[in-house]
């Protein structure tokens, strides 16, 4: 891709992302929800090779939620001139829309993942779920839970059973994260008990 060409699109998914996900964050509520796809965005850029930029995954990167968050349609990405393959990448981590359990969704998205074989998309995933789970703490005990016991693991194992590649510091900083929050949440319902 172009250097004029990528910058055009990096400028309509920065705009698409701002004004299509609205609300603030569930576990910080002073935080704009559109922030989290900014984040995952440069946490993918620096865990990529410096010599091979990847637009399409960058970009993608930054669209990660725009469906199931935004209401935007794959057609849409597409009229606006997206990429069959950042187009591709949003789709593998994009939950199915018409099931109503969060858990069975979350699920079926990680098996897609799993038949694709997509180590670009299998990275956009680990540096979204980080990103959750560095601000999982506004969460319910449940969900937060959830993420640290369930989620977190089953993607470090999932990473290293299917994935040959290089994945270096997203596959690390995941891993980091799930140690600290795992101590944070441990720590913080033993508080609890004791103040009951």
């Amino acid at each position: 891709m172009e250097l004029t060409q990528y910058l055009e699109l990096k400028g309509r998914a920065e705009t698409l992302v701002r004004e299509r996900i609205q609300g603030t964050r569930k576990s910080l509520p002073d935080e704009p929800n559109y922030l989290h796809s900014f984040r995952v965005r440069d946490l993918v850029i620096s865990c990529h090779h410096c010599d091979d930029c990847d637009d399409d995954l960058f970009l993608a990167a930054l669209l990660h939620d725009v469906v199931e968050d935004g209401g935007v349609s794959f057609q849409e990405l597409r009229d606006m001139g997206f990429t069959d393959r950042t187009i591709h990448f949003v789709a593998l981590g994009t939950h199915p829309l018409d099931i109503e359990n969060s858990t069975e969704r979350w699920m079926l998205m990680t098996a897609k993942l799993i038949e694709a074989d997509d180590e670009d998309a299998w990275r956009i995933k680990l540096a979204d779920l980080t990103d959750n789970l560095r601000q999982s703490k506004g969460l319910s005990p449940e969900a937060r839970r959830f993420m640290i016991e369930v989620k977190a693991p089953l993607f470090l194992r999932l990473t290293e059973k299917y994935c040959r590649g290089y994945f270096g510091s997203c596959h690390y900083f995941l891993e980091q994260e799930m140690k600290a929050q795992w101590a944070s949440f441990v720590l913080n319902e033993s508080e609890q008990n004791r103040s009951s």
